[in-house]
């Protein structure tokens, strides 16, 4: 029951899978949710290969995963997030989690069977997409119009969690505040797209997990970075 589709943006690989038993599942338990109903609309229309693909391809367009923090050392960074954790803003969840058992599984298969090599994103996603219930489509390219400007991504998974949507990034270096931007920047357009209202972001590795809501990019996030003097906030203009 998995829809797959493969795409080559920039010479690079991104094989979207949708498992759509999944899907249905969450549907069948929501009939009357239009939200659900407009993202099986995308679905389909992605695993049609119904996108723009020329705005992927080039190299002048704004790519979301450049969105990073940048200018701050990395003991602010330290700093900041655990204000953020203690306040509540910022929820941290530790390797209990499932999000991270399932990470840790495709390791310790790699080293079972003497792989010596690090697991990528691909195998630790789609283990998820297929193990995990909540987990509806992973490698989903997304791309908006704002200001006669676009900007294109690939979200790493999206999973329903009790009628939350859910937009989740592997991070195996785990500096999850350092990528927030973009994160949080597939959230914000994953809400406008679709006209989603109950949306978490959430940033995993295989030892911890971060949720947060986007809002916090332009709130807490901008406050910040302002009394830093961080004037590379290239995101702002796409929110």
């Amino acid at each position: 029951m998995i829809k797959r589709r493969d795409f080559f943006h920039q010479r690079i690989k991104y094989s979207f899978n949708w498992n759509q038993k999944h899907f249905k599942e969450k549907l069948g338990l929501n009939h009357e949710n239009e939200e659900l109903k407009r993202m099986e609309e995308f679905f389909k229309m992605v695993y049609q290969g119904t996108i723009p693909n020329k705005l992927f391809n080039s190299r002048e367009i704004q790519r979301i995963s450049k969105f990073k923090i940048r200018g701050l050392k990395a003991a602010f960074l330290n700093s900041f997030s655990k204000k953020l954790i203690r306040s509540g803003k910022i929820k941290k969840y530790d390797s209990n989690s499932k999000l991270p058992n399932y990470a840790r599984k495709v390791f310790e298969n790699f080293q079972k069977n003497q792989l010596n090599k690090i697991p990528g994103h691909d195998p630790i996603l789609k283990n998820i997409l297929i193990r995990d219930q909540d987990s509806i489509a992973i490698e989903v390219p997304i791309w908006n119009k704002i200001n006669n400007e676009y900007i294109t991504g690939h979200i790493d998974l999206v999973q329903i969690n009790e009628n939350v949507i859910k937009i989740v990034d592997y991070k195996p270096e785990g500096n999850f505040l350092y990528s927030l931007p973009q994160v949080a920047t597939y959230g914000f357009l994953f809400k406008k797209i679709l006209n989603v209202n109950d949306l978490k972001c959430l940033t995993f590795n295989k030892k911890e997990v971060w949720e947060y809501d986007p809002d916090i990019l332009i709130t807490d996030i901008k406050q910040y970075l302002i009394s830093q003097k961080i004037k590379e906030r290239i995101w702002e203009k796409f929110l």
